[in-house]
């Protein structure tokens, strides 16, 4: 379990994590400790440890909770430039359902439409119907669908930004649409110049997640929504699964927010939270039961996913009793 009870809220918003120490780990990855990224205490308690289980690398990680806020986080951490290690091109947030096996081509990509129709809707059922003439920007945009979808079904034009230069390249010159390669501060956006941000499980990867709020509250209007979709750590699955969770995600997710922590997060950096939905979806719960029975390197196969997906299916009549993900908006005040 990954969440405990705010103690304190006294202390000043945190930017950029502050460095402890650097240290190399025992397999020669390059690490660092660093105190909350939230709070900025340097007072933790261990929660769990566990390993890559997407791609089996080596190395245990520590997942911490800060006793003055409550936040969880990944600490020692790989350092910014380790970290790239951990996303290779075939991650799975960058294989378009087109590149998968041809037998389970029509599957994959009804189960990506659909993905991001429930994201659309969610996100409109929170900030109302979003017109041609918005400013939006998707953060972590990977494939860049939910932007095309706007795009097709509203006619708004968003910008895409990611950290994969193959995937900023794919949006424009495949796309034709506006795209960047970095993060939303290499975007450079004017102050107040947008009306939407989108962050769909992308935060939680973040090494300094207090940056990349007070970034977005800069470039938003007052009024205007960032949505976020996070791991939810205080649900069932996760507390059921533990290590073997299939959202911990070690070490490419570093902080887990719950509805508590993300409030003060967003209070810290100028944004009312407006929502905190949790919801599932069966192929994480497959995965989680894939890594429970001793699975590891899904990552390295292109049929695990479908794979995991088929093995969650008879608990879909449960899934509302499952959450493992949140989808939370804050409003810029």
């Amino acid at each position: 379990m990954l969440v405990g009870n705010v103690t304190s809220q006294s202390r000043a918003p945190v930017g950029t994590a502050r460095l402890l120490r650097n240290f190399t780990s025992e397999y020669g990855e390059p690490l660092e400790e660093v105190a909350c990224p939230l709070c900025g205490a340097d007072d933790a308690d261990v929660v769990l440890r566990s390993r890559d289980a997407l791609y089996g690398k080596p190395g245990e990680y520590r997942v911490v909770r800060c006793r003055v806020c409550s936040l969880s986080y990944v600490n020692p951490r790989p350092t910014f430039a380790a970290l790239a290690e951990h996303y290779p091109d075939d991650y799975m947030c960058y294989q378009a359902p087109e590149a998968g096996p041809p037998l389970f081509r029509s599957l994959s990509e009804s189960i990506a439409r659909n993905l991001t129709r429930r994201r659309l809707d969610r996100l409109e059922n929170a900030i109302g119907h979003i017109s041609p003439e918005l400013q939006i920007a998707d953060v972590g945009c990977g494939l860049n669908d939910l932007l095309l979808m706007i795009k097709n079904e509203r006619g708004a034009i968003g910008t895409g930004i990611d950290v994969k230069a193959n995937m900023t390249d794919r949006i424009r010159t495949t796309l034709r649409m506006p795209a960047v390669h970095g993060t939303l501060a290499d975007a450079h956006f004017e102050t107040g110049q947008l009306d939407v941000i989108t962050m769909l499980e992308y935060l939680e990867h973040e090494l300094n997640p207090g940056a990349v709020l007070a970034e977005s509250r800069r470039v938003l209007k007052k009024g205007g929504y960032l949505a976020v979709e996070i791991p939810h750590p205080v649900g069932l699955p996760a507390r059921l699964f533990g290590s073997r969770w299939s959202n911990l995600d070690l070490p490419r997710h570093l902080v887990f927010f719950d509805p508590t922590t993300l409030g003060r997060a967003f209070a810290d950096h100028g944004f009312e939270l407006v929502c905190y939905v949790p919801f599932t979806v069966p192929l994480h719960f497959g995965i989680s039961l894939v890594f429970m029975l001793g699975g590891r390197g899904l990552g390295r196969n292109p049929f695990a996913p479908l794979a995991a997906a088929m093995l969650g299916l008879p608990f879909l009549p449960f899934l509302r009793f499952l959450p493992e993900f949140a989808f939370a908006v804050g409003r810029a005040i």
